[in-house]
């Protein structure tokens, strides 16, 4: 768990403490041979891998994660979206919807997920309910998300919006922006999309 709490709290910045990937590498490393048929300390693993940007080997601990019980709703759920973020995104979306379908106390996390998936195959109007799903109204996505997809939609007030909810939450994201957001997005056409989408609402980010 430890691993996971590292990593989130790299690519969200919940709390003012160093937390690097190298040393969530360590204690995922560690999780993996003291229980490697545990399903949810694969999909660490896996989780990990996405923020090293080491994506074939994600996708591999994901798979093998999946494939230790496939029928489990809570991990479907997750292994979708790592699966997803990881680029396979034919059986990752595919994999959150089922649990939405199937568990009605799903983890509105995924939605972030679906979001990516829409924004890559340029379905705006899908993004846009996602972001509406995604409800975390303390992490900086929430309105980041809206602020790219009112964009991309040209609502520019409701985007404009949206820019000063981040901005409060992120004072510094101009500045920093394009490495937060490549934390979570790691393929080129979906972060040049959501940073089009900023700037078509004034955000303009080096």
């Amino acid at each position: 768990m430890l691993a996971r709490l590292y990593v989130t709290n790299y690519g969200l910045e919940l709390f003012d403490v160093d937390t690097p990937p190298d040393e969530a590498v360590a204690f995922a490393e560690k999780g993996v041979r003291l229980d490697p048929a545990n399903q949810r300390v694969r999909g660490i693993m896996s989780y990990v891998l996405l923020f090293k940007n080491d994506l074939p080997s994600g996708l591999e601990e994901a798979e093998r994660a999946f494939s230790l019980n496939p029928n489990s709703l809570i991990m479907m759920a997750d292994l979708g979206y790592l699966l997803t973020l990881l680029g396979d995104w034919e059986r990752g979306p595919a994999l959150i919807q089922k649990a939405i379908k199937n568990n009605p106390s799903y983890n509105v996390i995924v939605h972030y997920a679906l979001w990516v998936d829409c924004i890559r195959r340029g379905d705006d109007e899908k993004a846009c309910a996602e972001t509406l799903h995604f409800r975390t109204p303390l992490l900086f996505w929430d309105p980041l998300m809206k602020a790219a997809t009112m964009g991309l939609l040209e609502r520019i007030d409701e985007g404009k919006q949206a820019v000063e909810d981040l901005l409060k939450l992120k004072p510094d994201f101009t500045n920093r922006g394009r490495a937060l957001i490549k934390h979570y997005i790691k393929f080129d056409n979906v972060l040049e999309r959501t940073i089009e989408g900023l700037s078509k609402v004034g955000l303009i980010i080096e």
